[in-house]
């Protein structure tokens, strides 16, 4: 599980590592996968190669200016955290001279840690908003993908990065161009702006998901190819007040990333952005699904950050670590999750999501010897209130995170414990 952002938080001098606290925030959720573009990629970004200067007057549709140097602090915060990246190129205003200069860019710059170029932004949506004229379609948008992957000329490509999670132009990718690809890429929001708590956890909702995305990542499967939902989160069109950006949403994003790494995705990117906490972005739209934002305008230039709850629940799932799924029976009408996995340190670790309104005494049978356990803990004062600690902890001000576990024992086979109503589990044997 990583983190996806705008071009434009590229293009106006975020996420530089030299500032404020975001490398520590991306060091605590441990080397993941940042994917760079969104609907600023295609709709407003140039790219101005090194030694020249923008145009003057610069295009009406230009709003950022992304350049070598954008990508060489970058570079230096992927080093300084350990994560890789996708980055991608105008697609939706082609211009081959440019892509081709900044794909040499990004291949000399940032090297080994870019994993895919990712050729455009939803382009089935390209035509709703005038950068393709209508009837524009899947053998049209093949046209212009190949047409990129001829100037990115190797096989570190994304796409088709849709915005519909089940539409048939991935599938139709993966089966056309699967030697010329490094991955699959769709984006899957849990819903619109009419998601409510009670919906986002539903037992039904992750279900959905996983039957949304199928398709398209047996396509993947069958062509040889990794899978990803490059961008994701609760709700599209910036989230919901109340709901993406309160405690409930920390606990649908456990369940949605460990579902989807159970079923064969190799990855997921949860989208955010870098403004102030709750305020309209740039475009006057909110970003209240933001793992990461700004309690202040003077916070925002200063690029030091603190995190929302759906952090807490990235952070979360990403302690099961790497390994293999094992398989759980779960015997309940409650409304909870569970996943366990063998790690590849040789530790099993099994995460419980309770997602009903009440405490929940659990018996775990694991069998084996009698044995120590350590359990980390997720709370909220409330589904729909934004205070999240893990074990009492929180992040602080530096972006250092440091929850003590708990200790549990394994007797005769089983471990008990008592789940606090709205809370989540990882149990570490």
């Amino acid at each position: 599980m990583g983190l996806s952002f705008e071009m434009r938080e590229l293009g106006i001098g975020n996420l530089d590592p030299a500032k404020g606290n975001m490398t520590q925030l991306m060091r605590t959720l441990g080397p993941s996968n940042l994917r760079i573009g969104g609907n600023t990629l295609d709709r407003d970004t140039l790219w101005i190669p090194a030694g020249q200067t923008p145009p003057d007057p610069k295009p009406a549709w230009v709003e950022d200016i992304v350049t070598p140097a954008d990508l060489k602090r970058l570079r230096a915060l992927l080093d300084a955290t350990g994560w890789k990246t996708e980055v991608g190129v105008n697609v939706g205003r082609w211009d081959p001279a440019r892509a081709a200069d900044q794909v040499r860019a990004m291949d000399r710059i940032l090297g080994k840690r870019l994993v895919a170029v990712e050729c455009g932004n939803e382009p089935d949506q390209w035509a709703g908003k005038a950068l393709r004229p209508a009837g524009f379609d899947y053998p049209q948008y093949h046209a212009d993908w190949s047409a990129c992957a001829d100037v990115v000329g190797h096989d570190r490509i994304a796409g088709p990065d849709t915005a519909g999670t089940s539409s048939s132009w991935a599938a139709s990718l993966a089966a056309d161009e699967h030697d010329r690809m490094a991955m699959l890429t769709v984006h899957q929001y849990a819903s619109g702006p009419d998601i409510t708590i009670d919906r986002m956890l539903a037992p039904g909702q992750i279900a959905a998901q996983l039957n949304s995305v199928a398709g398209n990542l047996a396509a993947a499967t069958a062509n040889g190819l990794p899978m990803r939902v490059d961008e994701a989160n609760s709700a599209y069109s910036g989230g919901v007040d109340g709901v993406s950006n309160k405690y409930a949403s920390a606990l649908w994003v456990i369940d949605y990333g460990l579902s989807m790494a159970q079923a064969g995705m190799a990855g997921v990117n949860i989208h955010g952005g870098l403004g102030v906490c709750n305020d309209p972005i740039w475009n006057g739209k909110f970003q209240r699904y933001t793992p990461i934002c700004a309690s202040s305008k003077a916070y925002e230039l200063a690029q030091h950050y603190r995190v929302m709850p759906i952090y807490y629940g990235i952070w979360m799932a990403r302690q099961m670590g790497p390994g293999r799924f094992l398989p759980v029976t779960l015997n309940t009408n409650n409304n909870i999750s569970a996943y366990a996995v063998r790690g590849d340190d040789g530790r099993t670790r099994i995460a419980l999501v309770q997602k009903d309104a009440a405490p929940v005494e659990v018996t775990l049978t694991v069998g084996g010897r009698d044995r120590a356990a350590s359990v980390l803990a997720m709370t909220g004062t409330a589904l729909d209130q934004e205070t999240t600690a893990v074990q009492g902890a929180t992040v602080d001000a530096s972006g250092h995170f440091r929850p003590v576990p708990s200790k549990a024992r394994v007797a005769g086979g089983t471990l008990t414990l008592t789940v606090a109503a709205g809370s989540a589990v990882v149990v570490t044997l």
